[in-house]
């Protein structure tokens, strides 16, 4: 039994260190169990016709190794950005967009989105 002077209490130990482990356990962050990393591309919309000056909108959540993205047009690599929106100038004709993540050091991850577009 342990005698807590100031507070007059008096506690065994099997429950001070009860107390103490739901203490810390209060301390720790709250996050997500399957926390991952995804992107979604909110404009343009897929199969919409869109002028030669595509303006893509996303919304980028990153955990781990995430850090940016990588712009790929018809299944060509176009640039790395941190950009949001992406300014893309694309010739006429049917396009597959893809913003897939990558790691500082470009390792491409498993999040990607993409949308095909008709530019006039």
């Amino acid at each position: 039994m342990v005698y807590h002077r100031k507070s007059g209490m008096s506690l065994t130990l099997g429950k001070l260190s009860t107390g103490l482990l739901t203490g810390a356990l209060l301390l720790l962050p709250v996050t997500p169990a399957l926390a991952k990393t995804t992107i979604k591309i909110l404009s343009p919309k897929n199969g919409e016709a869109v002028s030669q000056k595509v303006v893509v909108k996303y919304a980028y959540h990153k955990e781990g190794r995430a850090n940016h993205v990588h712009v790929f047009v018809d299944g060509n690599f176009l640039e790395a950005t941190h950009d949001d929106p992406v300014t893309l100038n694309l010739p006429s004709g049917h396009h597959t967009i893809m913003l897939r993540a990558a790691s500082r050091h470009h390792d491409l991850l498993k999040a990607r989105a993409s949308v095909d577009v008709d530019v006039k």
